[in-house]
């Protein structure tokens, strides 16, 4: 079981590996070579990649992740990080 960071990562796995993430909501699954098929707890989707596809987490379910050939995934939180204040640019001082 993986507990997601705010952090993207990448995770390798050979055909008929299977991979475990506790709860998928706001997280961004991309199949970056091979293929994976995606199985959410009480969910009836099926959900296939392929190289170039990507899902992304809605709701606080388990997701089980099988591959289907070796695959190398990149995970990571699919919200944006908000803005921090202090890292705005300067308002413009006028005369």
């Amino acid at each position: 079981m993986v507990a997601i960071t705010h952090h993207p990562y990448a995770v390798s796995l050979a055909a008929r590996a299977l991979y475990e993430i506790a709860d998928a909501a706001d997280v961004r699954i991309a199949c970056e070579q091979g293929s994976v098929w995606i199985t959410l707890d009480h969910d009836p989707r099926d959900i296939v990649l392929e190289t170039g596809g990507a899902f992304r987490g809605a709701d606080h379910r388990r997701a089980l992740i099988y591959a289907l050939a070796p695959c190398r995934l990149a995970v990571s939180p699919a919200r944006a990080e908000r803005p921090r204040p202090w890292a705005r640019a300067p308002e413009p001082v006028l005369p």
